[in-house]
């Protein structure tokens, strides 16, 4: 018997020694190693580079792009190009307006001269006005209001030429002498009308 209280003794220091061991702190984490960060700068370092190497790249391209216009698009050149076509262009014209000018024409009568006569003969000749000649009818009874305004009778008369086409003359008259035609005239000139005077025999 007293051989096992002696055993039971010696085993309760080893239960404070587990004990000791368990409650022991844990190791601390290692400390991050700078290995991480020095990775990251490389990595950034190089794409600033490249980017940088990239940009400068096509910069270099574009510069001889922009010195090749210079010789190639002068100013002169291109201002001789605007003027070409001013000078072709003013034969053309000119040709259309003389391929108009038949059209255009007024058709006349022969006038003949005017012969001068004592007062209280009695005048051989009669007088009308054309007032205008045109080729549609509309335009015709617009001029025939306009010289009604100036308190003058005017009639239409259409005539075909050898071409086939159809003109509408306004005339006024006729007028039994010399006097009664320049007075007549007197009110067209004050419109801006200039007509042609046609004598017949009365």
């Amino acid at each position: 018997k007293p051989s096992t209280t002696k055993t039971s003794s010696k085993s309760k220091p080893k239960k404070k020694t587990a004990k000791k061991s368990a409650a022991a702190p844990k190791a601390a984490p290692p400390a991050p190693s700078n290995s991480g960060k020095s990775k990251f700068f490389h990595i950034a370092l190089i794409t600033a580079i490249l980017g940088g190497f990239v940009y400068g790249l096509y910069k270099l391209a574009q510069l001889p792009a922009d010195r090749t216009l210079d010789p190639t698009t002068p100013t002169k050149p291109s201002q001789a190009k605007q003027v070409e076509p001013t000078k072709t262009e003013k034969p053309e014209a000119r040709f259309q307006f003389y391929d108009m000018l038949p059209n255009s024409e007024v058709e006349t009568d022969a006038v003949t001269a005017y012969t001068f006569k004592e007062k209280g003969v009695q005048e051989e000749y009669q007088y009308m006005l054309q007032t205008g000649s045109f080729r549609q009818r509309k335009d015709a009874e617009r001029q025939k209001a306009t010289i009604a305004f100036q308190g003058l009778k005017a009639s239409i008369k259409a005539t075909s030429n050898d071409q086939g086409s159809t003109w509408f003359r306004v005339q006024t008259g006729p007028f039994a002498s010399r006097s009664e035609m320049n007075a007549a005239l007197d009110k067209l000139y004050a419109i801006n009308i200039q007509p042609l005077v046609k004598k017949s025999k009365k």
